[in-house]
């Protein structure tokens, strides 16, 4: 408390406030000061904009967002931001189980670039964080991070829906919540300081329970404020990402639309509400809100609207589907059982005609061509190939590769059935072709490098990893492989090296300087390798000492 108290308040107030307020503190146990330390651990839960809070003010136009003036950018200036969001992130990757398939990956990304090149974000160069995780969340970090739970691909009817709740959480950086968040808080810290000091005056005067009533309503006003404070950021998040929406080419209702869904969740899962639910609580009124500015930009917009169905967000849908392992299947070969048994009941339902239109009698029991049918038929193969039935794989599959012969997904899908029955060295010709026609694709690459390993071309497999890592440095999956890769061919110096970069972007400072070291013993004879393996440790003593000063 004292520590806090002489960082936060040492130039505000006079020696005898300050001791008051320790005294307070330790009288009651509970922190008077609103606790902005900057310690990592500490700031992991505020560093997330929680989205989407309860509101019932006045909603105004995309336009009227307040200035970002010096006092918030003087408190917290954005490479301080920066910093404090790569070291939240480095923690992050290694404390939850992240999504690394690079088709989902790449998709997400593509769309995240879409939506900024909309927004008000300055630097565009955003992180992506992808968990691995069936519960809908979805999270803003200042430096420029966006972490989205594989879950709420799974929940999301349609792009347009996800895009709303990226254009949501891109506008909680643009507009520097985190940095004004803690300005507020220390102004709430310094008004609930008063409220108490007022307090002990009472008390003095022999007036004790006036003195702890007016204690305990400073401390709720100052909560009060800071949830107004904070309602106020939704509001903007709200009207500014409605924006961002609706420039990028999607529909205004598709945030209404996301809203309704989050508010029957909350009803369906009772006690046990959502990740999400909990920090983007939504209510009657917030979709009132929404659909509201919804009209007033349909009236006022000139971009055209993207109203067709979005095979590629439907395919990565179906592919999460696949990929996720849900707490009640006990292994992966009982998923892939499950899937087959569900994407088949959606292909029958999706080639029924609907019995109560009698304009559907002589419909078609195929639809091939529509994005639901297709993704419902991609999910299928994938769940037989996954359970080892590449034959039925290829048939289900082969349709979706008449109707597009060039689409990425099927392609690669394809290649993957060819890699289950056998046919490693074919697979690997197809992946050169689509390498050439598509160099340096994220997926592509790290298809072609795991099956030049299969095929026990180690230097070749190292040569596109090499490329990859320049591309993609922030990837920890592309350093895990190329470790791997490294090894099976002998080369322990750069085995070394590469494991240092791994655990380096998963925050364990200590394997990645091991691992240095270790690299170090191995390059002696090497002066401009042990230069740069050197120069490579001292960054890592400057990322370990700018963490824990943070």
């Amino acid at each position: 408390m004292s520590r806090l108290f002489s960082i936060q308040f040492k130039h505000q107030l006079t020696l005898a406030q300050a001791l008051t307020a320790l005294a307070i503190g330790l009288l009651f146990n509970t922190p008077i000061l609103a606790n902005t330390s900057s310690s990592v651990n500490n700031s992991i839960s505020p560093l997330i904009s929680s989205s989407i809070n309860n509101s019932t003010e006045s909603t105004g136009s995309a336009e009227q967002l307040p200035e970002l003036g010096d006092s918030a950018a003087g408190l917290m200036p954005p490479a301080q931001e920066q910093a404090l969001g790569q070291a939240w992130l480095r923690s992050f990757r290694a404390s939850v189980p992240l999504e690394s398939d690079p088709l989902v990956f790449e998709y997400l990304e593509n769309l995240l670039f879409k939506l900024s090149s909309f927004s008000n974000i300055k630097d565009k160069d955003l992180d992506l964080v992808v968990v691995s995780n069936p519960n809908i969340n979805a999270f803003a970090v200042p430096g420029g991070v966006i972490g989205v739970n594989t879950g709420l691909l799974l929940y999301a009817e349609s792009e347009a829906q996800l895009a709303s709740v990226l254009s949501h959480e891109l506008a909680h950086l643009s507009q520097r919540h985190f940095a004004r968040s803690v300005e507020a808080s220390q102004r709430a810290s310094f008004t609930t300081l008063a409220g108490v000091l007022a307090g002990i005056v009472l008390a003095a005067a022999s007036e004790g329970d006036a003195a702890s009533a007016a204690i305990m309503a400073s401390q709720a006003a100052a909560l009060d404020a800071r949830l107004r404070y904070s309602r106020m950021h939704e509001k903007e998040a709200d009207r500014l990402g409605m924006k961002t929406l609706v420039d990028a080419g999607y529909p205004a209702e598709s945030a209404a639309l996301m809203f309704k869904q989050m508010l029957n969740a909350s009803r369906l899962y009772g006690n046990k509400v959502p990740e999400f639910l909990l920090t983007h609580p939504v209510t009657e009124s917030r979709i009132a809100d929404a659909s509201n500015r919804a009209r007033q930009q349909a009236a006022t917009r000139t971009a055209p609207i993207i109203n067709t169905p979005s095979l590629d967000y439907l395919l990565v849908k179906a592919r999460i589907a696949v990929l996720t392992r849900l707490p009640n299947q006990a292994s992966d070969k009982e998923a892939a059982k499950d899937n087959i048994k569900r994407f088949k009941l959606d292909l029958k339902k999706l080639a029924t005609p609907e019995p109560s239109s009698p304009s559907n009698k002589n419909a078609p029991t195929e639809l091939a061509l529509s994005p639901a049918s297709s993704a419902a038929r991609y999910g299928l193969a994938m769940s037989y190939l996954q359970n080892q039935q590449w034959r039925k794989a290829r048939k289900t599959l082969a349709p979706l590769i008449q109707q597009a012969p060039y689409k990425l997904a099927y392609s690669l899908l394809d290649i993957d059935i060819d890699i289950e029955a056998g046919n490693s060295q074919l697979a690997e010709q197809r992946l050169q072709e689509l390498n050439a026609t598509m160099p340096n694709n994220y997926a592509i690459s790290m298809a072609l490098a795991k099956t030049m390993l299969a095929n026990t071309k180690y230097k070749d497999a190292q040569q596109v990893l090499q490329t990859l890592t320049k591309t993609r440095p922030t990837q920890a999956d592309v350093w895990y492989l190329m470790a791997e890769t490294h090894g099976l061919a002998g080369d322990i110096l750069q085995l070394h090296q590469a494991r240092a970069e791994f655990f380096l972007l998963r925050g364990n400072f200590s394997q990645a300087r091991q691992h240095l070291k270790h690299a170090l013993y191995f390059s002696q004879e090497n002066y401009q390798t042990v230069a740069r393996i050197k120069e490579r440790i001292r960054d890592v003593n400057s990322l370990q000492k700018i963490t824990e000063n943070l």
